[in-house]
């Protein structure tokens, strides 16, 4: 049972290796797991019961046995001759009609934090089938159970919290795009390269550098190597590296614990953390601080990153995607930027045309930023006439 706490199972799994466990200690023909919910007991978990027995609801005021079992401070032992009816009478999926007759019975409060969050009961054929048991082992697995309740249902609090939380981030980020225009817009040769080529190193984990001048559409390349890739359901995070003070670098990329500086007050999960398992956008790589290129390129090497102030290493499962409008190959030869970190960068080069190379790309680009304008400002039909584009093309 107490395995069973830090197992990574369902609640229906752990409730039933649960019974499973009380089975194999205590002789018993019939069990049953019920949560408290309110003044009713459901159960949640039941063996030797029929099935429609998880269907039934409990009412402490109607089953005097459940409810002196829930008053309790500790596990109780029925006598053989109680006259209190049985609430499983009938229900004993061997033998209908058994538990009528003279039988063995017992039942565990759950308590957790002096709160009662449930019971477990247990009914035996022979009268005096729990006569050998401990009370001491039978509190003990009661506290067992009332943990391992309580932790099922906080961990599936947090998986439904989690799950949709996590919708609404992917509807919120679905929408931005929507309004920023989340799409590269254009026909033209130079923008059916770029597609294939993004198509073609999307589904890989290889680190992607995107360049161009600025203004190309670099951000919308990243988010589409993201979006064909199998880490779309991920996280993508955006970090501007022109944005990063030199001083606060190295902890907003790979985080800090308490105490590391003045005013890192709490620990703090960096950047890298944060897309575990998804992708980090590094958008203007070439502004990077020299002083933590070291660090960022062990974790492309190797996975591997370290908070400001601890000696642990943690291991991340990031794809990087970086874009820069400058030169890195002049960078490099300056001194500017490392060379072995441009080439774990370069593993897959991918250049945005700036406008003068597709200028046939120019009308329909006008006619999707008219569209959203239009929208933005609740406006009529917008055209774009003939003499317009033509100074939009010169």
């Amino acid at each position: 049972m107490a395995v069973d706490l830090t197992a990574a199972l369902g609640a229906d799994d752990r409730y039933r290796r649960l019974l499973d466990a009380v089975c194999r200690v205590v002789p018993a023909d019939a069990a049953a797991l019920l949560r408290l919910d309110g003044s009713v007991l459901v159960p949640v978990a039941i063996t030797g019961l029929n099935p429609d027995v998880l269907g039934r609801r409990f009412l402490r005021t109607e089953h005097p046995r459940l409810d002196k079992i829930c008053s309790s401070s500790r596990p109780i032992r029925f006598p053989v001759d109680s006259s209190l009816p049985d609430p499983f009478d009938g229900l004993l999926s061997v033998d209908p009609t058994a538990l009528r007759h003279v039988h063995a019975c017992l039942g565990c409060p759950l308590v957790v934090e002096n709160q009662l969050i449930g019971a477990l009961t247990a009914d035996a054929l022979a009268p005096n089938a729990f006569d050998g048991l401990d009370d001491r082992m039978l509190a003990a697995m009661g506290a067992i159970a009332g943990a391992a309740m309580r932790t099922s249902d906080l961990i599936e609090a947090l998986e439904r919290s989690a799950s949709r939380q996590g919708l609404i981030a992917r509807d919120l980020m679905d929408d931005v795009r929507s309004r920023q225009g989340g799409k590269l817009i254009g026909d033209s040769a130079a923008m059916r390269r770029l597609r294939a080529e993004i198509e073609l190193t999307a589904p890989s984990d290889f680190n992607v550098l995107i360049q161009g001048e600025t203004g190309v559409g670099k951000e919308l390349v990243a988010h589409a190597v993201h979006a064909g890739s199998h880490r779309k359901d991920e996280p993508l995070v955006y970090v501007n590296c022109a944005a990063l003070p030199e001083s606060l670098a190295d902890s907003e990329l790979f985080g800090h614990v308490k105490g590391a500086f003045t005013g890192a007050g709490t620990d703090r999960h960096g950047k890298f953390e944060v897309a575990d398992r998804g992708t980090i956008f590094l958008d203007e790589i070439g502004e990077l601080p020299l002083s933590v290129q070291p660090k960022l390129l062990r974790a492309l090497q190797r996975g591997e990153i370290q908070r400001v102030g601890s000696d642990k290493t943690l291991h991340v499962d990031v794809r990087v995607i970086a874009a820069t409008n400058r030169d890195l190959v002049r960078e490099v030869e300056s001194g500017r930027f490392r060379a072995d970190l441009f080439h774990r960068l370069n593993v897959y080069p991918l250049r945005v045309p700036s406008l003068r190379d597709r200028p046939d790309d120019i009308p329909m680009l006008a006619g999707h930023f008219c569209e959203r304008m239009r929208r933005r400002l609740g406006l009529g039909p917008v055209r774009v006439t003939a003499d317009t584009l033509d100074a939009f093309k010169r």
